[in-house]
């Protein structure tokens, strides 16, 4: 007897789904979940996805993604890209939680608020090199402050002479490998592979650089690449050379496409909405009245705390996770067979009216402690779900809030023009378009 099949998304004939899905993920799949509810079906071109949404999907995967998924499928691409056979991302079951526990102590919060100084410097610095009515890409400009901080917080090397290609290779790996918004032919372009080889010899020089450290010279803090190549001598059959590239490159990765994208939406919402800004300016100004912010005056940040949770829900920079079914389950009253591809729509809740009202409007105080909106159970999963959940969240968000406060107490901009209205570019992940532009209008602190 046939299993009951989840009713399938309407589309184009042959192409499916594979428009809305490149343009809108987050809004078709939503506009999916209140039409056919929390499962359904997908087609994008020859590909078919069965999709688990709303705040059912969150609460099971949050349960039972050890259980019933695996990630090797959807990140195979990439792994083969970087030479390795198996990444963290991409890794499964006691594997992964031990890979993970590598990696736990170099994207910890505790690297970025022991650094809360060389995070501050380092922004002050490139703000400084904006200048004043120069015209800056938003995305771009922040992207320059991440990877610098995660390059030197993370593996104690600049990747400032490499950022322009690791953009490029990033952005056309995701495409071709992993978003496969794009055909692999873009792999062999000159352009990319430029930038590939470029990312490798970036990736040579960080290890090069920690295997001939004097460390009796120089007294530091073991990082995230210390951690990964002891790991490697420890055991080089669970962490072989090959695997090393992903993760070595992981730092200068990180903050591409995901930091840097949060932040870039962040800064066009605070312009945009001028009262919201002047608070948080506000206390930015507070928080730097007296030097370098500390890690308990942190703690205590309220604006632009609640800044940085709506972003995450407005603008999710990972509308969804593509996951392979490995043993046969029940959903909603239909069963999910093993092999199945799988998409969980982990942000369809951030827009649903029934736990965010109005959730088209930026309103900061959803987060206030009488209405908590985001607290109710599936109802918020800016960085995934399950075990897979991001590494580094702690890290992002402190990140976030000492890079935007150093940002707002160190210089008064503007969007260029000031009525641009915001337009996604959703390849490889969302992001403010290339038309969202920046200036520094006035320096309200020496730098």
């Amino acid at each position: 007897m046939t299993e009951k099949q989840p009713p399938l998304a309407a589309g184009l004939p042959l192409l499916g789904n594979v428009l809305d899905m490149a343009q809108e993920t987050r809004a078709f799949l939503t506009a999916q979940y209140q039409q056919h509810g929390p499962v359904f079906r997908v087609r994008a071109l020859n590909q078919k996805f069965t999709v688990l949404a709303g705040p059912e999907a969150n609460q099971f995967m949050t349960k039972e993604s050890r259980n019933y998924f695996s990630s090797q499928e959807f990140w195979r691409g990439e792994d083969e890209e970087m030479g390795a056979a198996r990444s963290l991302i991409s890794m499964d079951g006691a594997d992964h939680a031990r890979f993970r526990k590598v990696q736990q102590r170099g994207y910890s919060k505790s690297v970025i608020n022991d650094n809360l100084d060389r995070v501050v410097a380092i922004t002050r610095a490139e703000l400084a090199e904006w200048g004043i009515g120069k015209t800056i890409p938003g995305l771009y400009g922040i992207q320059r402050i991440i990877t610098e901080q995660l390059g030197q917080l993370a593996a104690n090397y600049s990747p400032r002479e490499y950022l322009d290609d690791m953009i490029t290779f990033v952005r056309t790996m995701l495409l071709a490998t992993v978003t496969r918004q794009r055909p692999r032919l873009l792999l062999y372009t000159p352009a990319y592979r430029r930038a590939k080889a470029r990312a490798m010899e970036l990736a040579a020089k960080v290890v090069a650089a920690h295997e001939n450290a004097d460390d009796t010279a120089i007294q530091r803090t073991p990082d995230l690449i210390d951690d990964l190549l002891a790991f490697a001598r420890e055991d080089p059959d669970f962490l072989p050379e090959r695997d090393l590239m992903p993760a070595i490159l992981g730092p200068f990765v990180a903050g591409l496409d995901t930091v840097s994208s949060t932040m870039a939406f962040m800064l066009y919402a605070l312009l945009k909405h001028p009262h919201i800004l002047a608070q948080a300016t506000a206390e930015a100004d507070q928080l730097f009245a007296e030097g370098i912010p500390t890690p308990s005056m942190l703690r205590d940040v309220d604006v632009l705390h609640r800044v940085t949770l709506e972003t995450l829900r407005m603008y999710p920079i990972a509308p969804a996770i593509t996951r392979t079914v490995t043993a046969p389950f029940e959903f909603a009253g239909y069963t999910i067979p093993t092999g199945a591809q799988v998409i969980i729509a982990t942000t369809v809740p951030h827009y649903l009216p029934e736990f965010y009202p109005n959730p088209d409007v930026f309103d900061i105080d959803r987060y206030l402690p009488e209405r908590k909106e985001h607290r109710q159970p599936g109802a918020f999963a800016p960085f995934g779900l399950g075990h897979h959940t991001c590494l580094g969240a702690g890290f992002a968000e402190v990140e976030i809030i000492v890079t935007m406060a150093t940002m707002l107490n160190a210089v008064q901009l503007e969007m260029v023009p000031q009525n641009y209205a915001l337009k996604i570019d959703p390849a490889p992940t969302p992001s403010p378009d290339k038309a969202f532009q920046v200036q520094v209008v006035a320096q309200r602190r020496r730098l």
